[in-house]
């Protein structure tokens, strides 16, 4: 579905490392003038975009939403400040996860993992099987909080979870993936968005000769 929001462009920009240790800033190769002509330097765009990720990738062809899972789950390390944990400690506090993978054209470009408090549980369940676009950047009482980074080795339960999509041509399975996430509000509803960006997203629509054509938007 075609994504309409509300919202113009907001300043999200982060002003300090959060309670897990993720950045404010874009890592250096991918900032403007710093590694120009390199594959990951056309992930800026979508990296800086402070309105709906879905809307941009909707720029670039058809974009589908595959839902992975929706469950209850401890969050990971670096996501335990979310749950009212100490840092550095998983907590014991299970919270909803839902995970998705957008793709473009059938091609998968983006992992996102979200963690959800209670009360904001019904902000998924709005969502349904659409993009949390839909939920996120139409309902002008959630608030977008600033966007920070990280890059995520193959050790990161993120990469972990996102692997069946890290995909190249020849079967290489990149070292690092690029990361960005942000809290979102709505009274007590709180959500932690995380999107992990997949090779094919680099290249902003190269052929990927692994495809999903036959999955429904969720």
């Amino acid at each position: 579905m075609k994504l309409s929001t509300h919202h113009h462009r907001p300043d999200r920009r982060a002003h300090s490392v959060d309670p897990g240790g993720w950045l404010p800033l874009l890592p250096l190769t991918l900032r403007p003038g710093i590694g120009n002509g390199s594959p990951t330097q056309r992930l800026t765009g979508c990296l800086r975009e402070s309105a709906s990720l879905t809307a941009r990738l909707q720029r670039h062809g058809t974009t589908k939403v595959l839902r992975v899972r929706q469950t209850r789950a401890l969050p990971n390390r670096d996501e335990a400040w979310f749950a009212g944990a100490s840092l550095g400690r998983r907590g014991g506090r299970l919270l909803m996860v839902r995970e998705v993978v957008l793709t473009v054209d059938g091609v998968p470009w983006v992992f996102a993992h979200t963690l959800a408090n209670g009360p904001a549980i019904r902000l998924l369940r709005r969502a349904g099987r659409n993009a949390l676009a839909v939920v996120l950047f139409t309902d002008p009482r959630v608030y977008a909080g600033p966007l920070r980074y990280r890059q995520v080795c193959a050790q990161h339960p993120l990469y972990q979870a996102a692997r069946t999509w890290v995909h190249q041509p020849g079967g290489v399975q990149s070292p690092t993936l690029i990361a960005r996430r942000a809290m979102f509000t709505r009274g007590a509803a709180r959500l932690l968005v995380t999107e992990v960006f997949l090779p094919p997203a680099s290249s902003a629509g190269a052929a990927n000769n692994r495809t999903l054509g036959s999955s429904a938007p969720n």
